[in-house]
């Protein structure tokens, strides 16, 4: 939800921190003077004006995709992603303002979860807005605000009288609050369609094996050349999924897991400009040549990765038209009966004869029976 808000539109946060900002001075203005808590309902207008602009905000996308929600059974899943702990911070200024404002704690949650709740329904019914809708981010901003809300109430500990759980509502604000849920109910009923997964294939932080399995793996394949400075895993189906990091200098690497068995490693440029492609320990040639390049590739497997090696034959290729980011080497194996075995090597070498990419996996080969 947040990443589409704030990727590349720094005009619309400018436009929704304004708006904000007017309505909290409008709601100060308009308390009476004197009256308690007045800059705190000002500030709590605002921060409700800001995550209903966040997340309501129209990405543009087409009106023609369909009116659904994801009904996510992993409860434990959005804890586990940055986007979900996002959420939770995006609503726990509600629950925090909220609580200190009106000092009522239960009113508080109970308006906070009709917010969420309301936000993603109509993100489900409103196809125009382009945004998803997903009970995980009903989940997360919900115990944001709940967070929030407790966190108020420790801080009025020591208030006499202090801030309470219950309190007796209004006729007024039980009747919005019936008529929330309704509404609800209906534009479910009518417009949206459920659709429960078991999980939605998210990224989230690598756990410690994970991280151990990928440090090792970039150490293995780079003499400890590189500093991972960050670990994530995108989760596929049954517990599989691929292990991503991130170097310190610039580049990345990806590890398949729980196999292990497939490698890949992209050496780009860094941020500051400066070159980032691993220099092999003592070879010093500046290829010109697939040959050059190759005996390169070679060398570099031999070393990490003589597997690749064994019985298989390499090709070489230009990597751009004219070679301009350097040579591929790729070797493959094929049976006695020419069948292509599933392990592959590929060694990317750029013109100052450093290593750019890297694809390994190293798969036994199957036992294939003759053709009749």
């Amino acid at each position: 939800m947040l990443y589409a808000v704030f990727n590349g539109h720094g005009m619309f946060i400018i436009l929704a921190t304004l708006l904000s900002t007017t309505v909290g001075i409008v709601v100060y203005k308009q308390s009476p003077r004197g009256s308690e808590r007045r800059a705190l309902k000002g500030l709590f207008a605002a921060s409700v004006t800001a995550v209903v602009s966040l997340t309501l905000w129209s990405t543009g996308s087409p009106v023609q995709q369909p009116r659904t929600c994801v009904v996510n059974r992993d409860l434990i899943e959005p804890f586990t992603t940055d986007q979900g702990l996002l959420n939770a911070g995006l609503f726990l200024p509600v629950g925090l303002l909220g609580a200190l404002a009106t000092r009522k704690i239960v009113g508080t949650i109970a308006f906070g979860v009709l917010l969420t709740s309301s936000i993603e329904t109509l993100q489900g019914a409103l196809t125009f807005l382009g945004r998803g809708c997903d009970t995980s981010d009903v989940l997360m901003n919900s115990l944001g605000v709940v967070t929030g809300a407790l966190v108020g109430w420790a801080v009025t500990a020591l208030e006499v009288p202090r801030a309470g759980f219950l309190h007796p509502w209004r006729a007024r604000s039980a009747y919005a609050a019936v008529s929330a849920v309704a509404g609800l109910v209906l534009v479910w009923g009518l417009a949206i369609e459920p659709q429960a997964v078991d999980h939605t294939l998210g990224i989230g932080r690598a756990d410690t094996e994970q991280e151990e399995a990928i440090r090792a793996a970039v150490d293995e394949a780079f003499d400890g050349h590189y500093e991972v400075s960050r670990v994530d895993f995108a989760s596929g189906p049954e517990g599989t999924g691929t292990i991503m990091a991130e170097f310190s200098g610039g580049g990345s690497a990806e590890l398949r897991w729980p196999a292990r068995n497939t490698f890949q490693a992209y050496l780009a440029m860094s941020s500051t400009g400066e070159p980032s492609r691993y220099p092999l320990p003592g070879v010093e040639t500046s290829p010109v040549n697939e040959q050059q390049a190759q005996n390169i590739a070679r060398e570099y497997a031999a070393r990490h990765a003589a597997w690749g090696l064994r019985n298989a034959q390499p090709k070489t290729t230009k990597v751009g038209e004219n070679a301009e980011l350097g040579w591929m080497s790729s070797w493959r194996r094929h049976d006695r009966n020419g069948v292509l075995m599933p392990m592959r090597l590929d060694v990317q070498v750029d013109h100052l004869g450093r290593v750019s990419q890297l694809i390994m996996t190293d798969i036994p080969d199957p036992h294939l029976a003759s053709p009749a």
